[in-house]
């Protein structure tokens, strides 16, 4: 089974200054216009819509993720639907939809995280403590400007979460991006490592580790796709958090070493994951 990438999706990971394609080169992996009808593998692409998608695969049967089993990971909405739809037990802090035009439901309660259904961009890169209907709205209003005039709200039950570092933006979580192959979590890694090289509170201890490989496990087996990364954070009183999850082929991560294991592994590889404080193995 052979690995393969989108050639549209340069610019952006050249954008971002992600190194992704580079380590998919390195491992052999070959670009999508090179593929035949026949071959079968793993494609990485980037977040496009899903027409876009279908559009993409539609020559090329045995290229997996087929459209869908991708398709429910690309809204976090989605991803709680299947979560709860498969009686996923993972803790995950409550969570309102707010669609537009609709009146704020009546047991909202504050302070909330806000984002929309697709991403978790906040305005001005700050992760804002909403208090109050009044700034929810008006946070609502401007996600929706600058995303779409139809964007589905999705305001979070506030939790504070252990710090890692601090950027420009204000305080970095304790976050680990957990990368879900056929179901089973192999590797984590820190999830913010392009902004805080050194995290505090990294590596985990086993104890945590074990915790959050169990939870991904859970998330992991609610969907087919063959690889899903899936977000965890350490609160600020102790236990781990839900965040979210989407297509491991479109997720990011500053950690070679394990976006390498990851993608041999989706090849059928075992090669030893070498850990350090930032990121390492979990089967």
């Amino acid at each position: 089974m052979d690995l393969f990438y989108d050639n549209r999706d340069d610019k952006v990971h050249e954008a971002r200054g992600s190194r992704i394609l580079y380590w998919l080169d390195d491992i052999g992996a070959r670009p999508l216009s090179e593929t035949r009808s026949t071959d079968e593998g793993f494609l990485f692409a980037g977040a496009r819509p899903m027409d876009d998608y279908r559009r993409l695969v539609a020559r090329l049967p045995k290229l997996r993720d087929r459209p869908g089993e991708r398709e429910p990971l690309l809204r976090l909405d989605s991803v709680l639907d299947a979560l709860a739809a498969g009686s996923c037990g993972v803790p995950t802090p409550r969570t309102w939809r707010l669609p537009l035009g609709e009146p704020l439901p009546g047991d909202l309660t504050f302070p909330l995280f806000v984002r929309t259904a697709f991403s978790s961009w906040k305005l001005g890169g700050k992760i804002s403590r909403v208090r109050s209907a009044a700034a929810l709205e008006d946070e609502a209003a401007e996600l929706r400007r600058a995303l779409g005039w139809d964007a589905l709200i999705l305001a979070r039950a506030w939790h504070d979460l252990a710090e890692a570092g601090r950027s420009v933006y204000g305080p970095v979580p304790q976050e680990v991006r957990v990368w879900i192959v056929d179901q089973e979590p192999v590797a984590w890694s820190f999830h913010h490592l392009g902004v805080v090289k050194e995290p505090r509170g990294f590596p985990p201890g086993d104890t945590d580790l074990t915790i959050v490989a169990a939870m991904a496990r859970e998330v992991g087996r609610t969907f087919r796709s063959r690889l899903v990364a899936a977000d965890f954070a350490r609160e600020a009183r102790g236990g781990w958090i839900f965040i979210e999850a989407g297509p491991g082929s479109c997720a990011g991560t500053a950690h070679e070493g394990v976006f390498k294991a990851v993608a041999r592994r989706l090849r059928g590889e075992h090669v030893p994951l070498k850990g350090d404080g930032v990121g390492g193995a979990l089967d």
